[in-house]
């Protein structure tokens, strides 16, 4: 994705905010949950090269992400991320009452602005067609939700 992003400092640098979001989120859930996040709403997204590098962070962590158990956390971060990647922008009442219960606004805002990045991000390389990394390729399968 970088190689292909510096093909245009304007978008180097908007996309390069991800990198903030993204710190603030890990601060916030942890980086386990933060993986969980991310590879949800990649799936959602069906981004191939964003679902496979979190799945490869997963996997490096030993989880399986079609077959673990989630803490309470994560199991509210797959919805939220599965449905930001699905339904672009629109949460059902429930898992907005749930966010809202472990999460300030502040933790709300972020965790949000985060998943816009995110889909940002997928859009971007799945639209450019990005190739995966070499040392993704052991980690792809079919997409299907989290």
């Amino acid at each position: 994705m970088k190689k292909a992003i510096l093909h245009s400092l304007p978008a180097y640098r908007t996309y390069k905010g991800f990198y903030e979001l993204q710190k603030a989120a890990k601060d916030l859930v942890g980086v386990r949950a933060f993986n969980v996040f991310a590879y949800a709403i990649s799936t959602g997204s069906d981004c191939v090269l964003c679902a496979t590098f979190f799945r490869r962070l997963l996997k490096e962590a030993g989880i399986e992400p079609r077959d673990f158990n989630p803490t309470e956390i994560e199991a509210i971060l797959l919805k939220v991320g599965q449905a930001i990647g699905e339904r672009r922008g629109k949460l059902s009442d429930d898992i907005w009452q749930e966010l809202r219960r472990h999460f300030d606004e502040t933790g709300v805002v972020t965790l949000i602005g985060f998943a816009g990045t995110m889909v940002a991000t997928n859009v971007f390389n799945s639209v450019l067609e990005v190739d995966l990394d070499d040392y993704l390729e052991p980690f792809v399968v079919e997409l299907e939700p989290a």
